[in-house]
């Protein structure tokens, strides 16, 4: 993700919250090499938040980087939803919050919450970390739901068989060749053809 150019939507109340951000990602004194990719992204900046969800499903954004002041209860909440839906990192800079928010912001999945921090020389760190952190979290989530999905299907699977076992009088085997014959007829999966059989049996009852 770092070594290629970054779509970044920068929001903020106004310009003055936002700038220090821009001028952050700007990358001012950096190598030419950096500097020459960091010139390649582009970089969005929206003030204010209302218009911010349609300009996330028209931009979808490698990042959102938001520099919140003194956020109120339904501007972090809008931010923890946009965190949760995946699709971006989400970093966020903020003067101040509540107790108890930071852990609020990593369980609902924001990269990056930092407290009383925001200085142009730490928004491209803080931003390329997070985008690093970002991507092993959706690869974990990927391989749970990957996981979770062989496990329904592996259930399915076996339902499927014993439904055949009890009606044709078939063995565990001959069941299960019945469906991937199915299936390779069929083009479809495996699972899916378990749970055609599953609901003709209930139909049947």
């Amino acid at each position: 993700m770092a070594n290629k150019p970054l779509t970044i939507l920068v929001a903020g109340s106004d310009s003055a919250a936002t700038r220090t951000v821009e001028d952050g990602l700007a990358g001012t004194g950096r190598d030419r090499v950096a500097a020459d990719r960091i010139a390649a992204d582009r970089i969005t900046v929206v003030h204010g938040f209302g218009e911010l969800p349609a300009r996330i499903a028209a931009l979808a954004p490698d990042a959102v980087v938001a520099a919140l002041g003194e956020p109120d209860r339904a501007t972090l909440d809008g931010f923890f939803r946009l965190a949760r839906a995946g699709g971006c990192a989400v970093v966020l800079f903020a003067d101040r919050a509540d107790p108890g928010v930071a852990t609020q912001a990593a369980e609902a999945g924001v990269a990056a919450f930092v407290l009383d921090g925001l200085h142009p020389a730490r928004v491209r760190p803080i931003l390329e970390t997070a985008l690093a952190r970002f991507a092993a979290f959706e690869t974990l989530k990927r391989e749970r739901d990957e996981a979770r999905t062989q496990l329904a299907d592996r259930k399915l699977i076996e339902r499927a068989k014993g439904i055949l076992m009890q009606q044709k009088s078939l063995t565990e085997e001959e069941a299960y060749n019945a469906l991937r014959k199915a299936a390779m007829k069929q083009g479809r999966r495996i699972a899916d053809i378990a749970q055609s059989v599953i609901t003709a049996a209930q139909i049947e009852l």
